[in-house]
Order: C-alpha cells, then sequence, then structure tokens
C-alpha cells in the first residue's frame, strides 16, 4: 500500500467513527462546550498556558487548568498538566418495591438524590509525536495518561417509601339447621361431643373480614462516599490541514479512552471523535469550531450495596453526547 493510500485509509476511518451506530438502542444527549486559554511560549520550545472550560450539559462541567510542554524536536512534543474540576452530579430516582405487590405486607416508593457538584483533580501526562506530509497535511498521535483524585464526600438521600399492611378480623357465630336448631359438633363416628366440662359442643361460622392499613415514610439518609481514583489512557490520532500562511485549518480526529482503574486489563470507556475548523488572525489569536460525538461504551459507578456499602461496578452503556464546541485561545 502507497503512502497516499496510508493516508485515505486514515481519513476514512477518522471519518467513519463521526457516523452513528444504530445496532444498540441509545440515549443521545446534546450540549454545548466553551473554551478559552492562553499560551506563553518561554524559550522557542518551551511553553506553558491556561485553559478555562464549561460543558453545558446533564452532567455540566467547569475546568481550569495550568499545562507545560517541551518540543523535543519537530516530530515529539512532552508535556504534563492539572486540571481542577467541579462537575455537576443529575439528580438520581430509582423506583423501589419491596415484598410481594397485593400479598399481607408490601410497600412501594423510591430513592431519591438531589443534584449536587463535587470537585476533582486531574494530573496528566502526554507525549505527541506528529509528522508533516506535502506540505499541508499534519498527522499527528497522542498518548496521554491521566488521574483523577476525587475525594471522598457525603450525599443527602430521601427515601419514600408507601407501606401497605393487611389486618384480618374474624367474627364467629352459632350455625343453625334449616330448621332454625343449633347444629352439634359430631366426631368421626356421628357422635355428640363434648367440651372438657361435660358440655354439648355446637358448630359455630367463622367469618374472615379484611382491611388494609396504608402508612408513609419519607427518611432522609445521608451517604458516605469513600476518597477514590480514576487512571485513564487516552489515544487521539488527528489529521489536520496545515499550509503556511493559509489562515483556516480543518480537521478530524479519534480518541480512545481506556480505564486502567481495573486490575490486570484496560477498559474502553469511550470513543470521543471530532470534525472541526480552526480560524487564526492577528497572529496571536485563534478561534474554533467543532463538532464532537462521543460514544459512552462503559462507565464506572459508586452504587450502595446492602451489606457492602458503597461499592464501584462497571456499567455498560449505550450513550452517544453530540456537543458544538466553541474555543478561543490566545498565543504570545
Amino acid at each position: 500500500m502507497s503512502l497516499r493510500q496510508s493516508i485515505l485509509t486514515l481519513l476514512l476511518l477518522a471519518t467513519g467513527s463521526l457516523l452513528p451506530v444504530s445496532s444498540q438502542e441509545c440515549s443521545d444527549e446534546v450540549g454545548t462546550w466553551d473554551e478559552i486559554g492562553i499560551e506563553k511560549a518561554l524559550t522557542k520550545n518551551w511553553g506553558v498556558g491556561l485553559d478555562l472550560e464549561y460543558r453545558a450539559q446533564d452532567k455540566a462541567r467547569f475546568s481550569a487548568g495550568l499545562s507545560t510542554s517541551y518540543k523535543l524536536n519537530k516530530y515529539l512534543k512532552l508535556g504534563i498538566g492539572y486540571n481542577f474540576l467541579y462537575s455537576l452530579k443529575p439528580e438520581k430516582y430509582k423506583e423501589k418495591t419491596e415484598g410481594e405487590v397485593g400479598s399481607d405486607e408490601w410497600s412501594i416508593g423510591y430513592n431519591y438524590t438531589p443534584k449536587y457538584w463535587y470537585p476533582r483533580h486531574r494530573f496528566s501526562v502526554e507525549a505527541t509525536g506528529s509528522i508533516k506530509l506535502w506540505k499541508w497535511l499534519k498527522i499527528s498521535l497522542r498518548e496521554r495518561y491521566q488521574l483523577t483524585y476525587c475525594k471522598a464526600r457525603t450525599v443527602e438521600k430521601l427515601k419514600y417509601r408507601e407501606n401497605h399492611l393487611t389486618h384480618y378480623d374474624y367474627t364467629s357465630s352459632l350455625k343453625y339447621d334449616e330448621d332454625g336448631f343449633p347444629v352439634f359438633a359430631l366426631d368421626e363416628d356421628g357422635n355428640l361431643m363434648f367440651d372438657e366440662n361435660g358440655n354439648l359442643m355446637f358448630v359455630y361460622d367463622t367469618e374472615v373480614s379484611t382491611w388494609e392499613e396504608t402508612t408513609t415514610t419519607n427518611v432522609p439518609e445521608t451517604k458516605y462516599y469513600p476518597a477514590s481514583t480514576d487512571q485513564v489512557l487516552r489515544s487521539r490520532l488527528k489529521l489536520e490541514y496545515d499550509k503556511k500562511r493559509c489562515p483556516f485549518s480543518p480537521f478530524i480526529s479519534a480518541e480512545f479512552h481506556n480505564s486502567v482503574s481495573r486490575g490486570d486489563h484496560m477498559l474502553l470507556q469511550k470513543i470521543r471523535t471530532a470534525a472541526g475548523l480552526t480560524y487564526k488572525f492577528r497572529k496571536h489569536n485563534e478561534i474554533s469550531l467543532a463538532y464532537i460525538l462521543t460514544f459512552n461504551m462503559y462507565d464506572i459507578e459508586e452504587n450502595e450495596t446492602e451489606g457492602a456499602g458503597i461499592t464501584r461496578e462497571v456499567v455498560r452503556l449505550h450513550d452517544r453526547m453530540h456537543a458544538i464546541n466553541i474555543g478561543y485561545k490566545y498565543s504570545f
């Protein structure tokens, strides 16, 4: 395969990754990601940067980051960074049924957790390799290792139940025959039966009546979530039009997020694809507009397990996130 054919294959793969997947039922979310950045060149090869970002979506997030990078040569650049993340946890509503509906004792209700914000700290180390072909096509591969720390927190929850309890009332009355005489109790041989005091025993009719008592409980609870650490390896392939004296730079990219927090194997959590355009003006300014499509494959959720407290479990997802990314960067 020639070099040109290889590049075309990469383009097709990256473009194909932007197409929606219809083999599974998916839930779609739409949002906007806005970011602003400042970069300062300390030397020819060494620079520092400050970035601010806000993601307007169900799981909204604000982040502020500091980073530095060093260019070893024209093919390889290294970088490290820190980000403070302040994220929104959406409200959670889960229906609960205890006991069999319609039995003598059962309850129905829900557990409710209101939305809340919580902080995280993210550290990253990355290496970016890039080449330029035909003086206009820039291909880069970035490998980033990130560690995210979330401190312990307490969360207020609400446990609502509608409790159903069936009560039984028994009433007994003397049984009479067709002629209006009391019916005597007989043994298996047809003989009259007497009680321990020598009195004749009679047959009684017993009637059972039932009534249901319904009560409600609304109990607030405080749940404790221990501190946690997530480690992710992110691999991004990017193809970009980069020609001298041309202010426009369209690009496409695909990035794979692999969790390495699950022991001896990696877990593909998400695939993020992007297509956009960068415009440079007045030498130091740059604006960008992109469409980002994220396929959420798996996630690690914190759940409450009876007898085990808060546990972290891998959950299979079929979610897609559509986002319009608007950015501005000032470099000097």
